[in-house]
């Protein structure tokens, strides 16, 4: 049941990035799996070098509302 929750939530990109990091090992919450994706996401536009610590507050923020809005909808739709 958790596993389909998850595939409704996340995309079918996020959830593939969830399902490689649990096989390794490292069980995330959504919002970390959303935090991780866009990590990566900005990584490709700007190279680590430029990722600030301000941009890593704006991915925590961004990722939490994102969340939050999957999560209202998918009751909506229940």
């Amino acid at each position: 049941m958790e596993n389909e929750k998850k595939a409704f939530l996340l995309t079918e990109e996020e959830h593939l990035w969830d399902v490689a990091l649990r096989g390794i090992g490292i069980q995330l919450p959504d919002e970390y799996v959303l935090r991780f994706k866009r990590l990566l996401d900005l990584y490709g536009l700007r190279g680590l070098e430029k990722i600030t610590l301000d941009d890593m507050v704006n991915i925590e923020e961004e990722a939490r509302t994102d969340l939050n809005k999957r999560m209202e909808k998918a009751e909506k739709e229940e």
